[in-house]
C-alpha cells in the first residue's frame, strides 16, 4: 500500500504552472493506467542540495586518479561511529584497507542496520529492488539522493555529447519506457528542472485502453531523451514515434554495443549504456575505453576473492564506498558484478564491465571458454536481450533482437561446438 500522501506532500515546490502540466500529463485522452502516484517530496533544502551536487559533478578535479579520494577517511570515521552494521564489525581508527566487506545479502535482512543513528528519519523513503544476486530488498533513500540521479544523467550527455535537459513547466525533459506486465507508470514534475516533466510509461498491451494510444501519447509528449532498457527499446521500435530524440540511455539492464548502435543509427543520436544500481544510483556510462566513473563523491575498488585490492588492469569485483545516500552509507560494499579499474585521461574507468561473475563454459572438445569471450562475440550483434544456461547436454541459448540468428548460431559453435542448443 502507498502512503496517502496528497499532491502537495508529493511536490512541495510545485508552481501553478508545474500543476498545470501535471495535470496535462496525467489527464490526456490518450494516457496510459496510471498505477503509481509518487512525487519528488523535494523540498527548498533537499533542491538546493542537489543544485550544489550538480555544480559538484561540473567542477570536481578527477586528478586523484585511482588513490582514496580526501573524504574518504571523515566518511569511514562516521559509518564506525553512527552506523550499526559498520560499527559491530570494526573499531573506529581501523584503516580503510583492513575494513571487511560487506554485500547485498549482509543488507537484505537487516538494512535497518545501515541506517546511521545520527540521520533523522522523517524523511527517509524506501525503493523496493530484486536485484541479480537473489536477494530482494527494500533500500532506504532520502528525497535529495534519488533526486541526484537526474543530474547524473546530464553530466554524462554533457561531457560526452554537449546535451543539456530541457527544463520549465513548459516541456517533458525524459521519457522512461518499460515493456513488461505490471511495470510502474506515472507522470512528474522534476524540480531540478525547474518542473519540465518526466513521464514513465509501460508499452505492454495492459497498461493502456486502446493500442493506439501507445502511439498518440508518445507524440504527443515528446520526451526528447529516452530512457529504459533494451528490451522497452526494442517494443519501441515497433510503435512509430514522429520526431527523433536527443539521446537514448539504458540505465537498469545492460546495452549491448552491437544494440546501442543499431539504436544509434536508427534513431540518428547517441545511445548510452549506463550501470547503476538501487543501492549507489548511477556509477558509470560508457565510453570508447569501458564504462567510465560519473560520481566524485563514489571511491570504486576492484577486490578479488580474498578482499585484497586489485592492481589497475586486474579483474575483480567492483566495491563501492560513500554515496550520497544519507540512509545508506556505503562501506566496501561489494556489488557482485565484475570488471577491470584503470585510469583514462584522469578517470577512472571500469573496463569489460559484466554484471555477474564470470562462467567457465565447456566446448564439446573439453576446451574452457570464459564468459568475457561470449560477452563480446554478442557485442558484435543487434542483440537487445539473450541468456546462455546449462542443460542436460550442454548450453540452451535464447536470443531476442532483430538480427540474423544463423550468424549469431554459428559464430558460437565456433566457441562451444555440438554442446550449443540454439532454440
Amino acid at each position: 500500500m502507498y502512503p496517502e500522501l496528497n499532491e502537495d506532500e508529493r511536490f512541495p515546490l510545485l508552481s501553478q504552472h508545474g500543476r498545470r502540466l501535471l495535470h496535462a500529463m496525467r489527464q490526456h485522452s490518450s494516457a496510459p493506467l496510471w498505477n503509481w502516484p509518487n512525487g519528488e517530496q523535494l523540498d527548498e533544502r533537499g533542491l538546493d542540495r542537489v543544485n550544489q551536487f550538480s555544480k559538484q559533478l561540473r567542477s570536481t578535479n578527477s586528478s586523484n586518479g585511482l588513490a582514496e579520494p580526501v573524504w574518504l577517511e571523515e566518511f569511514k570515521e562516521r559509518c564506525l561511529e553512527f552506523v550499526p552494521y559498520y560499527r559491530q564489525r570494526a573499531r573506529p581508527g581501523t584503516s580503510f584497507l583492513d575494513l571487511p566487506t560487506c554485500k547485498r545479502s549482509d543488507l537484505a535482512p537487516r538494512v535497518w542496520q545501515f541506517v546511521p543513528d545520527n540521520e533523522p528519519v522523517d524523511q527517509l523513503i524506501t525503493f523496493s529492488s530484486s536485484g541479480t544476486t537473489g536477494h530482494p530488498t527494500r533500500t532506504p533513500h532520502h528525497p535529495f539522493s534519488a533526486a541526484c540521479g537526474v543530474p547524473l544523467i546530464e553530466h554524462a550527455l554533457r561531457s560526452m555529447h554537449g546535451i543539456e535537459l530541457a527544463r520549465g513547466p513548459e516541456n517533458v525533459a525524459i521519457t522512461n519506457v518499460a515493456a513488461y506486465p505490471g511495470a510502474y507508470t506515472t507522470a512528474i514534475v522534476v524540480a531540478y528542472l525547474k518542473e519540465a516533466g518526466c513521464i514513465r510509461i509501460n508499452l505492454d498491451p495492459s497498461a493502456w485502453r486502446e493500442q493506439e494510444h501507445r502511439q498518440q501519447y508518445l507524440n504527443a509528449w515528446r520526451g526528447p531523451i529516452w530512457l529504459g532498457d533494451p528490451v522497452a527499446f526494442g517494443e519501441l521500435e515497433k510503435i512509430h514515434v514522429d520526431y527523433q530524440p536527443q539521446a537514448i540511455v539504458s540505465s537498469i539492464m545492460h546495452l549491448n554495443e552491437g544494440y546501442a548502435q543499431r539504436l544509434s543509427e536508427r534513431y540518428n543520436c547517441p545511445a548510452l549504456d549506463m550501470y547503476a544500481m538501487t543501492e549507489a544510483g548511477i556509477i558509470a556510462v560508457r565510453d570508447t575505453h569501458g564504462h567510465r566513473v560519473l560520481p566524485h563523491d563514489l571511491f570504486v575498488e576492484v577486490l578479488d576473492e580474498s578482499g585484497s585490492r586489485c592492481e589497475e588492469g586486474q579483474r575483480g569485483e567492483i566495491t563501492l564506498s560513500g554515496g550520497r545516500n544519507p540512509f545508506l552509507p556505503l562501506l566496501r560494499y561489494r556489488t557482485g558484478d565484475y570488471a577491470a579499474l584503470k585510469l583514462n585521461d584522469g578517470h577512472r574507468v571500469l573496463v569489460d564491465l559484466v554484471g555477474r561473475e564470470p562462467i567457465e563454459y565447456i566446448s564439446d572438445t573439453g576446451n574452457v571458454v570464459h564468459s568475457m569471450e561470449i560477452v563480446r562475440l554478442m557485442r558484435e550483434f543487434p542483440v537487445r536481450k539473450y541468456d546462455l544456461q546449462p542443460v542436460e547436454g550442454g548450453y540452451q541459448l535464447h536470443l531476442d533482437g532483430d538480427l540474423d540468428r544463423r550468424q549469431v548460431v554459428a559464430k558460437l559453435k565456433q566457441l562451444l561446438g555440438s554442446r550449443l542448443i540454439a532454440d
